[in-house]
């Protein structure tokens, strides 16, 4: 079983970008909170008021003290460190690192069960939507980006509904770094990029709405996948070694038929850039804020899956 904040009964889906790229939420959900926020003051050596000594600043892997004694029964939220962006809204897709520790030491040491420092890859789920525990629902809905946060969340508010998680009874701490959010339907919002080559599907485009493949008629797909840019954002330039997030349009290159998307529903994806790039070099030097269309190879004969074309935003990297 999971020891992340995702809820056992939450999924997440698979999107076939192009070329066989899945694009997979590590966590499952116009951006009204932007990436671009730092946090003012630092949290190295921030003694809480549950005693707990958090070292580290925001954006460098936490250190916990945790002192002996009967471990707290209520939930509580503090912020070690404040940020300038804009706040979390319920209902938005949330980005943020964490780590996660048991009050409670496990043979005598301390139980750090998870964080995403070490993975270096930022997680991203809906919050406030019963997806996550609901220790992260209640306390970080409201905060501002750029911050970083102790939670310390009972068992009530943790696993203790999932009786088959090891940490069903333990009090649990995350020391949480808020990223940014946004909106589910968050769309690209830059400038039209110029007409599209031929052998590309018909598109309604239009900076800050949500795209339409209005028409597939004309579309060839090759041997490899190919790529359009659509809109040129106006934000930073995509650092391929970044995580890009991305809100997804796919259909049937044949038929049309819609068979994903991530605007309005389950909103806004995390994906590595490299791996965006190797299949979408339109936006290979590109910029935040940019939209593309990519039409992915031909399938193989017999193949059952059908070519695909992919309207993707790019809204943030992180």
């Amino acid at each position: 079983m999971s020891a992340r904040p995702l809820r056992p009964s939450a999924r997440s889906a698979a999107f076939v970008l192009a070329a066989g790229l899945l694009v997979t939420p590590v966590l499952a959900a116009c951006g009204s909170s932007s990436p671009k926020s730092s946090a003012s003051g630092s949290a190295s050596g921030s003694s809480t008021s549950s005693g707990v000594k958090v070292t580290g600043a925001f954006g460098q892997k936490p250190t916990l003290t945790i002192p002996t004694g009967t471990a707290p029964t209520k939930l509580n939220s503090e912020v070690l460190s404040q940020g300038n962006g804009p706040a979390v809204a319920s209902g938005q897709t949330i980005v943020v690192n964490y780590l996660g520790q048991t009050w409670e030491p496990k043979d005598g040491k301390p139980n750090v069960f998870d964080n995403s420092f070490d993975r270096k890859q930022p997680v991203n789920f809906p919050i406030g939507k019963g997806q996550v525990i609901p220790g992260w629902d209640k306390t970080l809905v409201g905060q501002k980006a750029g911050s970083r946060l102790l939670l310390t969340i009972p068992p009530a508010e943790g696993y203790g509904s999932d009786a088959s998680n090891a940490l069903a009874k333990n009090t649990l701490l995350f020391v949480v770094d808020v990223l940014g959010s946004y909106d589910a339907a968050a769309t690209a919002s830059g400038s039209p990029a110029g007409a599209v080559p031929a052998g590309f599907p018909a598109v309604t485009t239009q900076s800050g709405k949500v795209p339409a493949v209005t028409s597939v008629k004309g579309v060839t797909p090759g041997k490899d996948a190919k790529s359009a840019l659509l809109l040129k954002g106006s934000g930073a330039a995509i650092d391929e070694n970044k995580f890009l997030a991305l809100n997804l349009l796919q259909v049937d290159a044949k038929t049309g038929k819609t068979v994903r998307s991530t605007f309005g529903g389950e909103g806004p994806q995390l994906v590595a850039a490299k791996d965006v790039l190797s299949v979408v070099p339109s936006l290979k030097g590109g910029t935040v804020g940019s939209r593309a269309v990519v039409v992915s190879p031909a399938p193989a004969k017999g193949a059952k899956d059908p070519a695909i074309v992919v309207v993707l935003d790019v809204l943030g990297e992180f």
